[in-house]
């Protein structure tokens, strides 16, 4: 059952490593990045908040062109090597209104 006025505020960062990928980082996260992908590849990773509290959530469904990763304890998801191109992606979790990105 949804509940009104609960809303997800995702957060990403694109993490480029060849140059010419004309990635840009959304937001600043307070957690260490993972390693760096394979030339010419990009991780993005971010964290999930409550828009009103802005405490992070977990267990949030953040999905990517297809992928689909869960939100850790802290809010935190990751995608890794992705190639480049356009992506976008939504985070769900019941009790909260979609977001989209």
């Amino acid at each position: 059952m949804k509940e009104e006025g609960r809303r997800i505020s995702p957060a990403l960062v694109i993490v480029p490593i060849a140059a010419g990928l004309g990635l840009v980082a959304v937001a600043a996260l307070a957690f260490a990045g993972p390693p760096a992908p394979p030339p010419g590849r990009a991780n993005l990773y971010g964290k999930v908040n409550d828009a009103a509290t802005g405490e992070p959530i977990s267990g949030v469904l953040v999905t990517l062109n297809g992928l689909e990763v869960y939100t850790d304890a802290g809010g935190n998801y990751i995608f890794e090597d992705l190639e480049p191109g356009t992506y976008s992606g939504s985070a769900s979790k019941e009790g909260y209104e979609t977001a989209y990105f």
